[in-house]
């Protein structure tokens, strides 16, 4: 086993609650995986070696405007840098009973999970056998349907696809839609609404 590298950030210098992670660790990350040694960053970034060093072992911090100077080496902005993005720096659970639940019809049952910052809703539909939506959807936005259990058949712009377990289907949600299950088995799917119906 290889001896852990002195120059890589320690675990002591993550902060979760700052939003993101060091940009040591980030430079370290990043010159490693293109095979740059300090002195290439340095020279490309017009900061000193030592500074870079000591930035890489969590030893010291770094103005936004030279931040931005270092993420240019890796055709980096200073968001991408950092790998930000919308959500926390910490994990979101969705305990299941905390969960919405909405019974669509008779057999068909919604679980709804809202999480306004990620700018789009994730349902999970529980089909009885031979059950079904009585009305067609239509709504803004796209669809992304992954089917988990059983057999069910989505129904799309008047044409209806059979979909087993593992299979997907998306779609523009704008055309008349629907789900049922034939079956005389349970169904279950996974759908991602890129836009806020529930």
């Amino acid at each position: 086993m290889a001896d852990p590298d002195p120059s890589a950030p320690t675990a002591d210098a993550r902060d979760p609650e700052l939003g993101f992670p060091p940009p040591g660790e980030v430079l370290h990350r990043l010159r490693t995986q293109r095979g740059m040694s300090l002195r290439q960053v340095a020279a490309e970034c017009g900061l000193s070696v030592s500074f870079l060093a000591a930035l890489e072992r969590g030893e010291t911090d770094i103005a936004l405007e030279r931040l931005g100077r270092l993420a240019k080496v890796f055709d980096h902005d200073v968001g991408s840098f950092l790998g930000f993005c919308r959500g926390r720096a910490t994990p979101s659970v969705f305990p299941r009973e905390e969960q919405g639940v909405l019974e669509r019809a008779p057999g068909v049952v919604y679980r709804l999970l809202r999480s306004p910052e990620l700018g789009y809703q994730v349902v999970t539909g529980d089909f009885a056998p031979r059950s079904g939506l009585t009305a067609e959807l239509q709504h803004e936005g796209t669809d992304f349907i992954t089917v988990t259990q059983g057999t069910l058949v989505c129904r799309y712009n008047g044409v209806d696809h059979v979909l087993r377990a593992g299979d997907c289907i998306q779609w523009s949600a704008g055309h008349p839609h629907s789900f049922r299950n034939d079956t005389d088995e349970p169904a279950q799917m996974v759908t991602v609404l890129f836009s806020s119906l529930y």
